[in-house]
């Protein structure tokens, strides 16, 4: 056999070698590899149940609100148009932990004024999309961000509107 003929051979052996220790340790490690399992749902749920149980959360009323205001809006090329005037009616309810209702209640009464401002601030700025909207997200989002520091920061979880409706006028 000529000698270049058996270096290549060996050549190939030793990839060869090198290719099936780096199967062996990748099928050795690489199992672990996995990450965590994925959660389940129901675990979740579970999990939220027993940290908060329904029993512990509840509905507090910040107040109920008639006003009108203009909103602003665009036409179909995105060009702002005259504001038009809306009549805005709803009850804004806080969720919150049972042990902090009393607390809420007293800040409402307390910064009854700063509260009704603020609210008011957040809908003179709406638009008529946000009004539109069947979820109100934006409008939640702003108008929790601007009571959160009048009712307390850790205390609100979450604002709802209750009989939402407005009306061009």
């Amino acid at each position: 056999m000529p000698k270049g003929r058996v270096l290549a051979i060996q050549k190939m052996n030793f990839f060869n070698l090198i290719w099936c220790v780096v199967a062996v340790v990748a099928a050795v490690l690489l199992p672990g590899c996995g990450g965590e399992a994925e959660a389940k749902l129901d675990d979740y749920l579970e999990e939220l149940e027993l940290e908060s149980p329904h029993q512990s959360v509840t509905e507090v009323e910040v107040g109920s609100y008639r006003f009108s205001c203009a909103s602003r809006h665009k036409d179909r090329s995105g060009r702002e148009l005259e504001p038009v005037w809306v009549q805005v009616t709803f009850a804004l309810y806080a969720s919150a932990a049972h042990r902090d209702e009393s607390a809420i209640l007293a800040a409402c009464e307390r910064h009854r004024g700063m509260l009704d401002d603020a609210i008011l601030t957040v809908f003179r700025k709406a638009s008529i999309d946000e009004l539109s909207d069947n979820s109100w997200a934006a409008l939640k989002s702003k108008v929790i961000d601007t009571i959160r520091p009048l009712l307390g920061d850790r205390r609100i979880r979450q604002v709802f509107f209750r009989d939402f409706n407005w009306e061009p006028i």
